[in-house]
């Protein structure tokens, strides 16, 4: 009897596996599908709202005109000003003066050259104290930029006994009338420094 109850599900039960045995491909593996690919198409940068890259040296946003105004304004300077300096080494003197071609009368535009820039250097300044000096050199150049110029001037000096100078006396203003004020400095041989604003009623930059 035993028997005779069991075989109804053993029966089933062998049912079973052979229904899923007949839905199963049989010897394929399982592989996963393939993802379907997407094409799109390229639109304009103005239409997707993308910025554009700017080439090497370009600005972003730069405005033309003024990098040109720029370009043409040239090296700043200021009319009727200019830096001097003197300096005192061994025996030797060295005035060096900066100013714009304006202040000494001539064109922005064609800077003087050679041994004509060089008479610009005369008599320009003049060391003081009891003792003799003697000027030794003296070089002038000049340069331009746009519609600006300028000219550095360089003249050394030889003093006998040097530790007697006292000061420099500028000319400047009374030679070059287009000179209004002078920003000068004295640098001594051991660090000493002296400043001061030179202008037409105060022609003199003492060393101590």
């Amino acid at each position: 009897m035993t028997l005779n109850r069991s075989w109804p599900c053993a029966f089933l039960a062998g049912a079973s596996l052979i229904v899923l045995a007949a839905c199963s491909p049989a010897g394929q593996p399982y592989e996963p599908r393939e993802a379907a690919s997407t094409t799109y198409d390229a639109q304009p940068a103005a239409e997707t709202g993308e910025m554009e890259i700017p080439a090497a040296g370009e600005v972003p946003g730069a405005d033309p005109l003024l990098d040109a105004e720029q370009e043409h304004a040239g090296e700043p300077h200021v009319h009727g000003g200019g830096d001097l300096s003197v300096t005192r080494e061994d025996d030797f003197l060295t005035l060096t003066l900066d100013a714009p071609l304006h202040n000494f009368g001539l064109s922005e535009s064609d800077p003087p050259q050679g041994t004509k820039a060089e008479d610009y250097a005369t008599g320009i300044a003049q060391p003081l104290g009891p003792t003799e000096c003697r000027e030794t050199e003296r070089s002038v150049t000049s340069r331009s930029s746009g519609d600006h110029g300028a000219m550095t001037i360089s003249v050394v000096w030889r003093c006998k006994k040097i530790e007697r100078v006292e000061g420099m006396q500028v000319e400047l203003f009374s030679i070059y009338p287009g000179f209004e004020h002078v920003d000068a400095i004295y640098l001594g041989p051991n660090g000493e420094q002296v400043a001061k604003e030179l202008t037409p009623t105060d022609t003199e930059l003492d060393f101590d």
